[in-house]
């Protein structure tokens, strides 16, 4: 028995196994955040809360977005999203982790303007505070 020998008996490893065999391991929906649905329809975003109300605002009257975090941690709902319409009164709120969140978050990273600085900051903040990530241009 030569010193490389135990390579060839070994079994393989599943690093090494073909990828199509297992499928990604999807992880579990955050809860209570996953009861909030999210979605952007054309020109129309709307959120309906875990108690079935349903609120909604156009893209074309769309006055700012925000996002709260706060200091709960991650046993708590500490990032909130801010949708104001129009009046700049707020439209509707919904957590991180809302069911459709990453196609909203998608198509609002794609109005002019969206501040992606913003949203990193936002993303890595464990304090109380608020942070505009988009607003409508003055004019």
């Amino acid at each position: 028995m030569g010193w490389f020998d135990w390579f060839r008996r070994r079994p393989p490893s599943d690093t090494l196994a073909d990828p199509a065999a297992k499928p990604p391991v999807k992880p579990p929906p955050l809860q209570p955040e996953s009861q909030w649905q999210v979605g952007c329809e054309a020109d129309l975003l709307w959120m309906r809360h875990p108690k079935g109300d349903r609120h909604q605002v156009q893209l074309s009257q769309l006055h700012g977005i925000a996002i709260e975090t706060n200091d709960s941690g991650p046993w708590g709902q500490d990032f909130w999203w801010l949708i104001y319409g129009p009046d700049e009164d707020l439209a509707f709120a919904f957590p991180e982790g809302a069911t459709g969140e990453t196609e909203v978050i998608e198509r609002l990273r794609a109005l002019p303007g969206f501040r992606d600085d913003a949203f990193g900051d936002a993303i890595r903040s464990t304090d109380i505070d608020t942070f505009v990530v988009w607003q409508r241009p003055l004019g």
